[in-house]
């Protein structure tokens, strides 16, 4: 049974950061071949949450809350990632919208702003982003920022 849990870091244990940062690691650095430095100061901001997508205790996806001025002017949700074990399963989208309902929680009344790559602005599309930048190369990775207004 999948269940969420969004904590700040101050609050995560040694395990679930140690999972969280693996995870991040063999997605972004491993699987998409990128050197570039995950761990950037951001996860300690007492404002940010981490969001957790749980299978008992197995970690199969994860999101970062951000919020405003930190990453953009706005709150954002980044490291967006399901493991690849667990890919093609829907649990990406299910990722996505509670990631969504968390950050208009967190901050009623404000857009949402994403750094995502190209390939996938069609499935942040089906949410209701729109894009907001032109594409741009991030870590030889080509992105676009999208931004979804709170309605």
């Amino acid at each position: 049974m999948i269940k969420f849990m969004c904590l700040p870091f101050s609050e995560l244990s040694t395990l679930q950061l140690y999972a969280l940062l693996r995870l991040r690691s063999e997605v972004f650095v491993v699987e998409q071949t990128c050197i570039y430095q995950d761990m950037d100061n951001k996860d300690l901001n007492s404002g940010v949450q981490h969001l957790l997508m749980l299978d008992e205790m197995q970690l199969l996806g994860y999101a970062r809350l951000l919020p405003a001025n930190i990453s953009y002017n706005t709150p954002s949700i980044g490291r967006i990632l399901i493991s690849p074990k667990d890919r093609n399963k829907g649990l990406g989208r299910q990722l996505i919208q509670e990631s969504l309902q968390r950050a208009f929680a967190l901050w009623p009344n404000e857009d949402v702003t994403i750094g995502a790559q190209s390939h996938l602005s069609v499935l942040y599309q089906s949410f209701g982003f729109r894009e907001i930048s032109a594409h741009y190369l991030e870590d030889d990775i080509l992105h676009v920022d999208m931004l979804i207004r709170r309605l």
